[in-house]
């Protein structure tokens, strides 16, 4: 009998001891996912026979695992922190303090996290553990604002599973519409499309005393280099001159942010500085094309880029 893919669901859970695995249940599943797919990353290790061309059983290395999914980007419903960002960010390093998530350099532990995800996919469910991530989000104008996430772990098999039936939430996702956007002092420039690129790290590491035989404990984030992109309308020198400023190195502060009747969620990038600028052309129009990395501001770093969520 196939199995219809549009009946998937995906499961995640905050791993109490990273890299041991968690149970699931339909509260685990409370998101809106897109374009689930769970990937098995396991090499083979061929054995040539003697005396022939012909081959001895290959042999699996290590287990690993890729996770990649989309979600829009959407509130509590009443300012608050949702479901997606609770669960979803700390396992990419970005962590929480009264609705601001930040970025922390550590491994998994009392802040940050690594997630057990299951795919049930019509009647079968497929199992990663230890698993930490990397996303891009997406902001064009006039569109749902999205991530697309991207999460390495431990592959830990497949089984036959009811199909969980979780309470989805109801809250609207925002639209690129009535954003706020400033690129530096004074500089609030139309565009058309925004990006914005986690750059983490992501390794899987090796335990050959792993219980499960998969030869990895966990997956780890060991650095990060957050990047975004931009295109705004040219604009005169004496304006602006994006040419200029990212020659002579100059870091500016990135503010943005969208909302709608219930939720507002921003960005901030206080030492955004210009690694490309080209010139680009939309219906006729000039544009810069802006390639932007997220440096840090204070002494200390982890706070290069910034995502809170408030009441508007």
């Amino acid at each position: 009998m196939p199995l219809l893919r549009r009946k998937s669901v995906l499961a995640a859970k905050i791993e109490s001891t990273s890299g041991t695995a968690e149970s699931l249940a339909a509260a685990d599943a409370a998101f809106n996912v897109f374009d689930l797919t769970m990937t098995p990353t396991i090499a083979m290790t061929p054995r040539p026979s003697q005396g022939s061309f012909s081959s001895l059983p290959a042999v699996p290395e290590l287990y690993g695992g890729t996770c990649t999914f989309r979600t829009e980007i959407y509130g509590s419903g009443a300012g608050g922190v949702p479901g997606w960002a609770s669960t979803f960010l700390p396992a990419c390093g970005w962590t929480a303090a009264g609705g601001v998530f930040t970025p922390k350099s550590e491994l998994p532990g009392s802040a940050v996290k690594t997630l057990t995800l299951g795919a049930y996919i019509d009647g079968n469910r497929i199992l990663m553990r230890g698993c930490s991530g990397t996303f891009t989000m997406t902001f064009e104008t006039g569109k749902i604002a999205s991530i697309n996430w991207t999460f390495t772990g431990v592959w830990a098999g497949s089984s036959a599973q009811t199909l969980l039936a979780p309470t989805y939430p109801t809250a609207l996702p925002l639209r690129v519409g009535n954003a706020t956007f400033t690129f530096g002092s004074g500089y609030s420039p139309c565009f058309q499309s925004l990006t914005l690129d986690a750059g983490n790290t992501v390794v899987l590491r090796e335990c050959a005393t792993n219980t499960d035989s998969s030869g990895y404990a966990s997956a780890v984030i060991t650095n990060r280099l957050p990047t975004g992109t931009v295109n705004p309308e040219s604009e005169l020198d004496g304006t602006k001159d994006n040419y200029d400023l990212w020659t002579s190195m100059t870091e500016e502060a990135v503010a943005f942010s969208i909302q709608n009747a219930t939720d507002k969620f921003a960005v901030a990038a206080p030492k955004a500085q210009r690694t490309n600028v080209q010139m680009g052309d939309r219906n006729g129009l000039v544009t810069d094309e802006i390639t932007f990395q997220c440096n840090k501001s204070a002494a200390a770093g982890n706070d290069e880029l910034s995502f809170t969520f408030s009441a508007p």
